[in-house]
């Protein structure tokens, strides 16, 4: 969960909140006297929560997350959905939150996110709540742990934030085809990942070479795969 206490994350959200309003008002541009204004606090208190005015844009995207999590926190039994699931029900739940602002993130999500130098903490924030699903999912198969690294959590966040770029250009009726994707892919990433034919062929091997005598002797195809190996 959120390291921000409830209290500091609404103060921030208003702040993001008003100062995305104010950037549209003013195609891009806003002062921070005015977010002040509108949130009803003091300019110089402003910068007790944020460094810039960038910061404070990028927010909005980061509360995204927190939002999330207060959301499941409230959906019972959803820690019982299945990862493709949870992953979909991610993807459409901050899709539906982006689109709140849709101009706004048509204007500022590459520039502020895709294109930022540095990992933003939206990014943190995303790649923390996938790997969090993946820890917490017992029905992963032993042989999917194996790529379960910061590799792998990274590129699943690559791909959520790439399935949004697309959905900003997507013009299809209800972004249909993102909608698409997400199904086949969160499905394929399931199927993947609970798939025990992995897992099967180490047990296999497993047995094969606890009792490679007795098959060595009888199976001259498994002496052949053996001595391969032992060569290698």
């Amino acid at each position: 969960m959120s390291t921000l206490d409830p209290e500091t994350l609404e103060i921030k959200y208003a702040i993001a909140d008003a100062a995305v309003d104010l950037y549209l008002k003013g195609n891009g541009y806003f002062v921070i006297k005015d977010v002040a204004k509108a949130t009803g606090i003091d300019p110089a208190d402003v910068f007790d929560y944020f460094p810039n005015k960038e910061a404070i844009l990028q927010f909005y995207y980061t509360a995204i997350i927190y939002r999330y999590r207060f959301m499941i926190d409230e959906i019972s039994g959803f820690e019982a959905y299945s990862i493709s699931e949870k992953f979909s029900n991610f993807a459409y739940a901050s899709f539906d939150m982006l689109d709140e602002k849709p101009a706004f993130v048509d204007n500022t999500f590459e520039q502020l996110i895709l294109q930022s130098h540095t990992t933003t903490d939206f990014e943190q924030e995303v790649e923390k709540l996938l790997k969090e699903f993946l820890e917490e999912d017992s029905r992963l198969s032993t042989g999917s742990t194996i790529i379960m690294n910061s590799c792998f959590y990274a590129f699943l966040r690559r791909k959520y934030l790439e399935t949004i770029r697309f959905r900003i250009y997507d013009t299809s009726e209800g972004h249909e085809l993102t909608m698409e994707f997400i199904d086949k892919l969160t499905s394929l990433l399931q199927e993947l990942l609970y798939n025990t034919i992995l897992d099967q062929g180490f047990e296999l091997g497993k047995f094969l070479y606890s009792n490679k005598k007795t098959f060595l002797n009888q199976m001259p195809l498994i002496k052949k795969i053996f001595s391969k190996i032992e060569i290698r």
